[in-house]
């Protein structure tokens, strides 16, 4: 599975650079909700954690399905024109968001609450998915759809608040390091034209008729330059995802982890390796590769115990394969692909050193 970006038809000037601080401050909230797995991150969610107020905290658990893995559109720039690539400080962003006409807003939001759907679907239908996936997704849905700008104006607040008292420190520390990296690419793309797309990470490749850059990712979408412009964010925060988010309309904005590759001993490559010789774990990984899975319904795929089916993602957690997300009572598996894929690469590297 992929996501493309079709580039036929198009020049390098329909691609922009930008350093974006509420891009990276969606990129630390994130990081801050799940810090296990993101490793580059948790120095910052130490003195995060020490710098929160218990409301702010409170706020911020309130708030985290819009920085989930669906994240909202809006927390990215989304104004197409000729000044996509200024840099603009975060409470300039947050104006935007606020500008934003309420319907698009809306339909942003209730895509990062309930997977694509939107509260101009049948109220009761949308207010059911979002009640099936976790308390916190059905109170932000019930809130969407009874008071869209009450709903706005407060999330604004929040991420305001965040940033003066937790973010500000961390953004004066990452943003001259955002600013070098965004230079560069702007350097590559006057050099090599929308080919320099590819080399944002390496599990994106360059491919030809029609000319595109192809991210490996978990789903499959198509967007196209020639429709809708393209703006880079480097982000210190973002790894190890690679974050595309796409509404016709508005620019393909693509969230991209800055820094070297995090070296791996071989102590964890040897225990990831043992814990895929067993096939009954294999089996285990290929359906949490397809998505997030409890242990009952393994347990049914698997044709196992659920005690048994726990022992195995215990290996595979230790072995650092699969990760867990918890959304009210239910606690989800998936497979972490970069890890999986990494192996051989990682195994070299190792030997190597």
């Amino acid at each position: 599975m992929a996501v493309t970006v079709v580039l036929s038809g198009s020049t390098a000037d329909r691609c922009a650079v930008r350093v974006s601080p509420l891009a990276e401050l969606c990129a630390c909230l994130h990081a801050l909700n799940d810090h296990g797995h993101h490793p580059d991150s948790r120095s910052f969610a130490r003195s995060a954690r020490a710098a929160l107020s218990h409301d702010l905290d409170a706020e911020m658990r309130e708030w985290a399905p819009m920085w989930g893995s669906r994240r909202a559109r809006f927390l990215f720039p989304f104004e197409p024109g000729p000044g996509l690539g200024a840099e603009r400080g975060l409470d300039a962003e947050l104006a935007a968001v606020s500008r934003l006409a309420l319907d698009s807003f809306a339909a942003m939001a209730a895509a990062a609450i309930v997977d694509g759907k939107t509260p101009s679907a049948v109220r009761a239908t949308f207010i059911e998915q979002a009640r099936r996936m976790s308390p916190e997704r059905l109170a932000l849905a019930e809130r969407l759809v009874d008071d869209p700008e009450e709903l706005r104006g407060r999330l604004v607040a929040f991420l305001s608040r965040f940033g003066g008292r937790v973010f500000e420190p961390e953004w004066r520390r990452v943003a001259p390091v955002l600013r070098e990296d965004a230079d560069r690419r702007r350097r590559e793309l006057d050099r090599d034209g929308l080919a320099a797309i590819a080399r944002i990470t390496p599990t994106a490749k360059e491919a030809h008729d029609p000319h595109r850059v192809v991210f490996d990712k978990l789903y499959d979408a198509t967007a196209r330059l020639r429709d809708d412009p393209c703006v880079l964010l480097p982000s210190a925060h973002g790894g190890p995802h690679v974050t595309i988010k796409h509404v016709r309309g508005r620019p393909i904005a693509i969230q991209y982890p800055v820094g070297s590759r995090r070296e791996t001993s071989f102590e964890d490559v040897d225990r990831r390796i043992r814990a895929l010789a067993d096939p009954s774990r294999v089996r285990i990984c290929r359906e949490v590769l397809r998505g997030r899975r409890t242990t009952v319904d393994l347990a049914q795929y698997t044709k196992m115990a659920e005690p048994q089916v726990s022992r195995h993602l215990r290996r595979l957690r230790e072995a650092g394969l699969v990760r867990t997300s918890r959304e009210g009572r239910m606690v989800y598996y998936e497979l972490d692909a970069e890890a999986l894929k990494s192996i051989g690469q990682d195994l070299f590297d190792a030997l190597w050193r």
